[in-house]
């Protein structure tokens, strides 16, 4: 019994990070991988912040107005082009197409690692639908 409460309080407490520690943490991450200057950072991480404020909102107040999921994508496509726009004035052009190479492989990854996940999953539906429609040629 005196085990459980000494387990609960030897486990780290974890607090989620708000906006501005996220976006300081994309900003320096970027500025390793991108050889941003200091002003880049700033900017991108000022860009950041307004993203997932936005974010945050939109979430909010498509949950009260009860918005569908077509204007839900539409906003958060709107949301992506606007930007990508912001980034292309923010970096020079090698540094655009470096930031792009770096979206389109954290898709590809992230593609994968939900195949992966959901694919065993799919298997096994796929296989008891399989068992379940065999055709029977009884006459």
């Amino acid at each position: 019994m005196l085990m459980a409460p000494m387990a609960m309080m030897a486990e780290p407490q974890y607090q989620k990070m708000n906006p501005e520690q996220r976006a300081v943490l994309q900003a320096k991450t970027l500025r390793l991988h991108m050889d941003l200057t200091s002003a880049q950072e700033e900017k991108v991480k000022t860009l950041l912040v307004g993203q997932m404020e936005a974010k945050k909102s939109h979430r909010e107040n498509a949950k009260a107005e009860n918005l569908s999921g077509y204007e839900r994508k539409l906003h958060q496509l709107d949301q992506k082009l606007a930007f990508k726009a912001a980034m292309k004035n923010i970096l020079t052009e090698a540094q655009y197409e470096n930031w792009n190479q770096i979206q389109t492989r954290k898709k590809r990854m992230a593609f994968h690692r939900s195949k992966k996940r959901n694919g065993k999953n799919k298997d096994v539906k796929n296989q008891r639908h399989k068992n379940q429609r065999k055709p029977s040629n009884r006459g």
